[in-house]
């Protein structure tokens, strides 16, 4: 069942006889349901350890769609430009379901992956997708055919993939890995024009990385709860290049991710403890998203108003945070076992 919601906090409207209803979260509209069918307006989608991906209204927290990944646990979560898809990675597999059709088993799968893939994600067109994993390689897949084709591959050689990200110019793309290195892959040449990591006196795994919507700022959070900024340039045809800004410990024990919102002013880190919101101007904190029992705090996502962020815990749940009061509006409850990822897309993100 969901929180009580104040209604001047999260604005809810019924459409009409048999619309079903509208959600206004700070100016972004969404229409959950529309006939009996889900619109494509908007999309929140949990996974985790129970072999399940659910799709959820946002307004009254009910769930309106579970898909099956009957394969293994579900390590992260992305949904497609055009929100009409959703993205699973496992061991072994990722599994791409259809938001709006009516099976609830993938309609397309990406094979030939060896262990654990960790992280994915789209280019702005949804064209291809990017997989990175434990079988230390990060590869690119065009999806324009029916059965999707592995283009590129670049490995580690030494140490499995944990997170990466593409840049906002769709050129490069950040990879980080266990061994504590982040390597910038230039996607136009396939080469690795730098390499880098963090702390050269004793190297720690690294568990995040993203890079802020305006391609300003690279952000890493690693398993000792410590954060890395870097100032980023770009310039025509020339490589990325990353200059170090900021340090700061963000959490006493693992940090497990780290996002910009969709504004760019924001940073939100999660851990083994809760999630933290930063104000990037200053990198000075701005709040803490506690709830007592939520144990870790697996994933998180921005709303595209930068003005809400949802979390995913071990205890089963996840969470719709207000950013401005630092309390939990919406609880999301139907998972049996803990979540470890949360993925939301409305129109305004790209």
């Amino acid at each position: 069942m969901g929180m009580s919601v104040d209604s001047d906090d999260i604005p809810v409207t019924v459409a009409g006889q048999g619309s079903g209803s509208t959600l206004n979260i700070a100016g972004s509209m969404v229409n959950s349901m529309t006939g009996g069918l889900m619109s494509i307006d908007t999309v929140l989608a949990t996974a985790g350890y129970d072999h399940t991906i659910k799709l959820w209204n946002i307004s009254t927290a009910v769930c309106l769609k579970t898909f099956q990944h009957p394969d293994s646990q579900v390590n992260v979560l992305q949904i497609t430009p055009d929100r009409k898809n959703v993205a699973a990675g496992g061991f072994q597999h990722v599994r791409i379901y259809d938001v709006q059709g009516m099976t609830q088993n993938p309609t397309l799968n990406l094979e030939g992956l060896l262990k654990n893939v960790t992280t994915l994600g789209f280019n702005k067109d949804g064209n291809w997708i990017f997989t990175g994993g434990e079988d230390f390689c990060a590869r690119v897949w065009d999806l324009r055919a029916g059965n999707p084709q592995c283009q590129k591959v670049f490995q580690t050689h030494s140490s499995p993939i944990t997170s990466a990200v593409l840049h906002p110019a769709q050129t490069e793309l950040i990879v980080a890995d266990q061994s504590g290195t982040i390597h910038c892959w230039d996607l136009r040449n396939d080469v690795e024009t730098e390499q880098l990591i963090p702390d050269q006196n004793s190297p720690v795994a690294i568990s995040h990385v993203d890079i802020d919507p305006l391609g300003k700022y690279l952000a890493i959070v690693n398993n000792k709860g410590d954060c890395y900024v870097w100032s980023l340039e770009e310039s025509g045809t020339e490589p990325l290049k990353l200059n170090p800004f900021h340090k700061m410990k963000v959490h006493k024990r693992y940090a497990l991710k780290c996002y910009f919102s969709p504004d760019s002013s924001l940073l939100a880190t999660t851990s083994s403890e809760n999630a933290k919101i930063f104000q990037v101007s200053t990198f000075n904190q701005l709040t803490e998203l506690n709830y007592s029992g939520q144990r870790w705090v697996w994933d998180a996502a921005f709303t595209g108003d930068s003005q809400y962020i949802f979390t995913a815990s071990s205890d089963n749940l996840a969470r719709l945070w207000n950013l401005e009061t630092g309390q939990c509006k919406r609880e999301y409850n139907g998972h049996l076992k803990p979540l470890t990822c949360v993925a939301y897309r409305d129109p305004s993100i790209f």
